[in-house]
């Protein structure tokens, strides 16, 4: 059985990868940004239906990568209140 001191250090070490994955999630979203702004630009004057559905999945990309951040930053956290929890 893993000792208190190990169980602290394993979460610690789960919630700073946690911390790394966010900053992951952050690029993606500012790239999905890019290719949405990209994708606009390119729109303009344009009324065809696969640019509209590219800019549609584009925005719930983002919001999706939104709510894994927000679901990581959650984790993360109730992993450092358990280490309190431990002492």
């Amino acid at each position: 059985m893993a000792s208190i001191e190990e169980i602290k250090a394993a979460l610690s070490q789960a919630a700073e990868q946690g911390n790394s994955t966010v900053q992951q999630i952050r690029a993606a979203a500012e790239s999905t940004e890019q290719m949405l702004s990209r994708l606009r630009a390119v729109a303009a004057g344009t009324g065809h239906p696969a640019i509209g559905e590219a800019i549609a999945r584009g925005e719930q990309s983002k919001q999706s990568l939104a709510e894994a951040m927000t679901l990581v930053q959650g984790s993360a956290e109730a992993a450092r209140r358990y280490i309190g929890v431990l002492g």
